[in-house]
């Protein structure tokens, strides 16, 4: 008998759809592609636009405070007495930070620190100078710096000296000389009359003395210190 071949089996998919399952709109059919990959799902946050998040930067960055031009000319004025601070002119610094405080003592935060360096300077100084107690000794002292040219610091001394002496002449005398070289002139002729009216010799001593040459125009120097001729200067 003739051998029959057997029926080529026909395979059918394994996956059936489940009943009552639709598919979902654009979904394609199982097995209609084979390199068909599923796409990630896409969060909220990566759909956001890029403008959006930018404009969220923006916001959150910190605005640039704008310095009034009178506090940029005060900052400079304390950067530079720090300067003096570190360089050890303790004299002249503490100059200048007072002269910080005067100019605007409204800026509460520059004038605490031009205090607090104030305050480094006085005992940085007292540690450096000899110890000073009577008045001939603060008048010595204070004589070397004038010497020096260190004038504001030379009157620091002097009138320390002054309250443990206020009527010493010669201590008064060295005041008014210290005035005019800063060019505080009616402050040196107060202290230079002062000085005459506790002793006269210093009348005479003045007529002499070359410190005082930036009052020889003056007519109430020349009245004070040439009272026998005429005033015949211009203040």
């Amino acid at each position: 008998m003739p051998r029959t071949q057997p029926k080529a089996k026909v395979r059918t998919s394994s996956k059936t759809p489940s009943p009552g399952l639709k598919p979902t709109p654009g979904s394609k059919a199982a097995g209609s592609g084979r390199g068909a990959t599923s796409k990630p799902a896409v969060s909220a946050k990566a759909g956001k636009p890029q403008s959006a998040r930018r404009s969220r930067l923006k916001k959150a960055q910190p605005r640039a405070r704008s310095i009034h031009p009178g506090r940029q000319t005060l900052i400079k004025r304390y950067e530079a007495a720090v300067r003096l601070l570190y360089r050890q002119q303790f004299e002249q610094a503490i100059a200048a930070f007072e002269k910080v405080i005067k100019t605007d003592g409204h800026d509460k935060e520059i004038c605490e620190r031009a205090l607090t360096h104030i305050r480094l300077c006085e005992n940085k100084m007292a540690r450096s100078r000899p110890a000073l107690k009577t008045a001939e000794e603060l008048y010595d002292f204070a004589v070397t710096l004038i010497n020096d040219g260190r004038y504001q610091e030379s009157i620091r001394h002097l009138n320390r000296a002054l309250k443990r002496n206020p009527g010493c002449d010669y201590v008064i005398y060295a005041l008014a000389v210290c005035d005019c070289r800063l060019g505080n002139r009616d402050r040196a002729l107060k202290h230079l009359k002062r000085a005459i009216d506790l002793k006269t010799e210093n009348r005479f001593l003045a007529q002499r003395d070359a410190d005082f040459e930036p009052l020889l125009r003056d007519s109430r120097f020349v009245s004070l210190v040439f009272p026998e001729e005429p005033a015949a200067a211009t203040s």
